[in-house]
């Protein structure tokens, strides 16, 4: 485990501070949210970065914010309408937690995000690292944030293993963390790390000779950079058979929307029979249109796509609707059925036989 060893005293921290600093000024990424000042920016940015890349938040980032510039504007919106802005970017949660915390602080602060950390952290699915983040950089709270980069890279500078091949614990991590905090620049220091382990500190082949604080980093000194944090076992992911079919009546679909607790919650599917939602005995299975596949972080999803005729009633406790074509744009729907959606959104009422036809000829 490791403790006080050569590199850690105080006038390392202060240098490993220093050097990082002014690798940062001169080398940090161009990302929108960084030439933001306003707290709910920052807030928003931080949500949509969670178990996500730059590269995909950038233009959602974006979109968003051109839909609900302000946190008021947001406060106003229904969840359907986010949920539909976010559509794609997964972690569906987020983004319903996001909105009942935004009206919350429209009501109960005044549309004035709080810089108190407990106050912050009591709104609805703030945890501990968007609480240092947010406050760190929006307000200038001297909050360590430790995220899975911030985390690898700690780990390698202090050498830091509970025994060999075996990460430290949260804790060592977290204090080593509170330690080396430049409580003069919060914010920049947690983006400075943030920015290192993405670029340069990476899971794989680390780019030691870049890194600016190598002189520094004592799992470099003894050998270990590209082997500690030990890598997670990758297990196969579980496959789930989901039979999904698409259901007319005359010009319009049917779908319902799934539960709001859950995965995907709040989105809008097309009916499934197995998981069963709409029970077999009602309807009459037509002719196989489609598979779709899709990946979530812990299972995997194979959805064989039929036509069908609805012969029995809409069992109850589910929300369902029947939608237009040109409604279904309007819904948000799981990534997985967004090739449906592709071939039947811009059909003319009447037509979307058509889109079936263009289906099952694939």
């Amino acid at each position: 485990m490791g403790g006080e060893r050569s590199g850690e005293g105080r006038e390392d921290l202060g240098a490993i501070r220093q050097a990082l600093l002014a690798w940062y000024d001169g080398s940090a990424r161009d990302l929108p949210w960084r030439r933001e000042s306003d707290p709910y920016r920052v807030w928003l940015s931080e949500v949509m970065l969670q178990q996500t890349r730059v590269e995909t938040v950038i233009p959602y980032y974006r979109r968003f914010l051109q839909v609900y510039p302000s946190l008021a504007d947001l406060s106003a919106a229904g969840e359907g309408e986010v949920l539909k802005l976010w559509e794609g970017l997964g972690y569906y949660a987020r983004a319903r937690h996001f909105l009942v915390a935004v009206k919350e602080v429209q009501t109960s602060y005044g549309g004035r995000i709080p810089a108190d950390p407990a106050r912050f952290r009591r709104l609805p699915g703030v945890g501990e690292y968007t609480q240092a983040a947010v406050l760190s950089i929006a307000f200038g709270q001297p909050l360590a944030a430790v995220d899975g980069n911030i985390r690898r890279v700690l780990i390698r500078l202090f050498c830091l293993e509970d025994g060999p091949g075996s990460p430290p614990a949260p804790g060592e991590v977290k204090a080593r963390a509170g330690a080396l905090l430049d409580r003069e620049r919060p914010g920049d220091f947690n983006q400075a790390l943030m920015d290192l382990g993405s670029a340069i500190c990476t899971p794989k082949n680390p780019r030691c000779p870049q890194c600016p604080v190598k002189a520094f980093c004592l799992a470099r000194r003894e050998g270990k950079a590209g082997s500690i944090p030990p890598g997670k076992e990758q297990k196969p992911l579980p496959l789930e058979e989901i039979t999904a079919v698409l259901l007319f009546a005359e010009d319009r679909c049917l779908v319902r929307r799934r539960p709001r607790k859950g995965l995907l919650g709040g989105l809008w599917e097309f009916p499934t029979l197995a998981p069963p939602v709409l029970p077999g005995d009602r309807v009459n299975l037509g002719a196989k249109l489609m598979v779709l596949h899709h990946r979530f972080s812990h299972l995997r999803w194979r959805v064989t796509l039929f036509g069908g005729e609805l012969t029995g009633e809409l069992p109850g406790g589910h929300s369902w609707r029947w939608a237009f074509a040109g409604e279904l744009e309007g819904l948000a729907f799981p990534a997985v059925y967004h090739p449906v959606l592709e071939r039947i959104k811009n059909c003319d009422p009447g037509a979307l036989y058509e889109g079936l036809a263009a289906l099952s000829e694939e």
